[in-house]
């Protein structure tokens, strides 16, 4: 078992490019056959920016997802205000949570393949002047299908191809 532990860590270290890896293990020695070619410092690790994620496998649920921008089909794109504010997520049970730089939503949601339905959204009604929860609401009451990117987003398209909102 040390020995297995051993070859993943020096596969992990050469992928790495670190540069060493065991070649010879007995009961109380083990061989070095490089040194390392770049100092740990050096060493780039991938932001989640950089990495791809597989959209086949990522799921509604599990996640809080922020509202990036919306990007309407006649050019007009519409960012929130106040970034991180305006969020939603998706219960395993099909209830829905969201926020907004003014009051809190809940309500259902359904899913038929990529297609995507809100129902009985119901929301607090404290009054906040400049807010964008009408507009939020809005989007959502138009949301038809959903489909995920390679770069970890939520796209919520809209009806008859008007726009689409991305939630990160």
């Amino acid at each position: 078992m040390v020995r297995g532990l051993l070859c993943i860590m020096a596969a992990a270290l050469l992928s790495a490019g670190l540069g060493c890896c065991v070649l010879q293990q007995s009961d109380s020695t083990s061989t070095l056959i490089s040194q390392p070619e770049k100092a740990a410092s050096e060493i780039e690790i991938p932001t989640a920016t950089q990495v791809d994620v597989d959209p086949e496998r990522m799921t509604l649920t599990g996640k809080e997802w922020s509202w990036i921008r919306t990007v309407y089909n006649n050019d007009t794109t519409v960012v929130p205000a106040k970034p991180n504010v305006f969020t939603l997520t998706f219960n395993e049970d099909g209830r829905l949570n969201a926020t907004t730089d003014c009051n809190r939503m809940n309500g259902s949601y359904s899913v038929d393949g990529r297609l995507i339905s809100f129902s009985k959204l119901a929301a607090t009604r404290m009054y906040c002047p400049d807010s964008q929860e009408n507009e939020f609401a809005d989007m959502l009451s138009k949301v038809s299908a959903f489909l995920f990117t390679s770069e970890g987003e939520l796209i919520l398209e809209l009806k008859f191809d008007t726009g689409q909102v991305v939630f990160k």
